[in-house]
């Protein structure tokens, strides 16, 4: 499904009106009136709904919720936010169309805001059609109030399209918006869905249908989907009734270091678990003690990692080859970095440590003719291209692709709706995940789960998705089974692989 931006959608619905030829007014009560459909699943006859209404077009799509809703005997009552004169075009077509159906509009002007908080003192939800896509910056008065009054109620609210004043692209923001129990967007996800602060005031999404053509939404589209259930059933691998060991990857992790074994550890178990045919280890002696008692599965790989003239050879048996969890940062280590990015032949997969030098060595990460994937998490990002881990977060979208096409790499930025981008700016955002993943270790568990994919599958950025929302669906099946989120382990998480893949993808009878 394509996420949008507020110019993406905006280019959408004026494909439809100039070049389909569908009116501003019929897309409006389509969007109304589908709205209508998915309301009659949570509201009852009995309950009292208020519907608040701005002078734009998402106020028209208000009038139309209301009038449908109306002919259906619920118990309804509209407050306008804006003089009768104030409403235009669409919107106002559809005032009238409501009042001339029976339908009676109080207005704020007229009434004021202590005469619409006595209204919905009495209503079981307020129906928040006051600012839509199109609405840019900080909301005016009466809006602001309106809003600020709608948060101190205690009235469940759900919006239309998106919470009033929120903005649609997202990023940073410090003005208030409605903040939402639930919230029926159009047609499209939109970016601030999958970006915070903005997520926070959703609630609930669903998306609905309005009928818009999909050539018209494909004028619109980005680049910028959902990964979902759908996607990664359909790209997973199915295994062999033949398949041998050597079918499924020949893989090598470097990690580790006598501080950090946990993260060999984890990274290690993770790859195991994920299905990788033979995977070998390049660590430290005190570490090799402990991975024989905790991955008995893995062989180890002593070649010296820095050494130019022989790290090309012992590379080149390896399938894939993932650098960083736990190595440390020294010398040795960039140097290492240096060496892998110059020899290795195949996908190689930078992580946690492995990323911290390579803003010293983009160059050379430019001129890499084999695959490159980098898994930063903000901070780790913000490193890599000089900004502040705030300036990361409110161009998450902007930033990963940018990145990813000047270096030509996968790139996946983590973090809640995790963002997976491929060299030519394709993204995809993640469906999966939980904030028990918000642990140290984690970020180990998804490395070893992309080395064991990217082996097994046909395209890198199917395994790349794939092994994000595995990474996600494992933690989301550990939270529903321990029925909390504290306390959560990444190893737990390692644990919980083989049941999440078989939810996924259960073995055929």
């Amino acid at each position: 499904m394509q996420i949008v931006s507020r110019e993406g959608m905006q280019a959408i619905d004026r494909h439809a009106i100039e070049q389909i030829g569908l009116s501003g007014t019929l897309l409006m009560e389509n969007a109304g009136r589908s709205i209508f459909y998915h309301l009659q699943s949570i509201l009852g006859k009995e309950e009292k709904i208020g519907v608040i209404i701005g002078k734009g077009n998402n106020g028209g799509d208000g009038f139309v919720i209301a009038r449908h809703l109306m002919n259906q005997q619920y118990s309804v009552e509209v407050w306008v936010v804006a003089e009768a004169a104030a409403l235009v075009g669409d919107c106002a077509y559809h005032q009238k169309v409501f009042e001339r159906c029976g339908g009676v509009c109080h207005y704020l002007s007229d009434e004021g805001l202590d005469a619409l908080k006595a209204a919905w003192a009495s209503w079981d939800y307020i129906i928040d059609a006051l600012l839509g896509t199109g609405a840019k910056g900080a909301p005016k008065p009466p809006y602001r109030e309106v809003i600020q009054a709608m948060n101190l109620s205690q009235t469940a609210i759900i919006s239309v399209d998106l919470p009033s004043g929120i903005p649609a692209n997202g990023g940073h923001f410090t003005h208030e918006g409605v903040k939402a129990e639930k919230t029926l967007t159009l047609q499209c996800p939109k970016r601030a869905q999958f970006t915070y602060p903005a997520a926070n005031y959703f609630g609930k999404v669903t998306v609905v249908d309005i009928g818009i053509p999909k050539c018209s939404i494909t004028v619109g589209a980005e680049g910028v989907s959902q990964y979902t259930q759908a996607d990664f059933i359909r790209s997973f691998p199915k295994r062999k009734r033949s398949a041998h060991k050597g079918d499924h990857g020949r893989g090598l992790m470097i990690a580790g270091s006598d501080r950090m074994p946990g993260a060999a550890v984890l990274a290690t178990r993770a790859a195991l678990r994920s299905g990788t045919g033979l995977l070998s280890v390049n660590t430290t002696e005190s570490v090799k003690a402990i991975l024989a008692t905790q991955a008995i599965e893995a062989m180890f790989d002593p070649f010296d990692c820095t050494e130019d003239a022989t790290v090309g050879e012992a590379l080149s048996k390896y399938d894939a080859v993932a650098f960083g969890p736990g190595v440390g940062r020294s010398q040795q280590v960039e140097l290492t970095l240096i060496r892998l990015l110059e020899h290795t032949k195949g996908p190689l997969l930078l992580d946690a440590d492995g990323l911290f030098y390579l803003k010293n060595h983009l160059e050379r990460l430019r001129k890499r003719s084999e695959p490159t994937l980098l898994t930063p998490h903000p901070g780790e990002m913000a490193r890599l291209v000089g900004k502040s881990v705030r300036e990361v977060e409110n161009d998450r979208f902007g930033l990963s692709r940018r990145f990813a096409k000047d270096y030509g790499v996968y790139l996946i930025l983590k973090g809640p709706f995790t963002i997976i981008t491929a060299p030519d700016g394709t993204q995809w955002v993640n469906t999966t995940g939980n904030p028990a993943l918000a642990t140290g270790g984690t970020g180990d568990v998804l490395t070893g789960i992309v080395l064991s994919f990217i082996m097994q599958h046909e395209t890198l950025i199917s395994a790349l998705c794939n092994a994000v929302y595995l990474h996600g669906y494992a933690a989301d099946v550990l939270v529903r089974s321990l029925k909390g989120m504290t306390g959560i382990l990444a190893s737990d998480v390692i644990h919980m692989l083989p049941q999440a893949l078989g939810e996924l993808v259960p073995v055929d009878k």
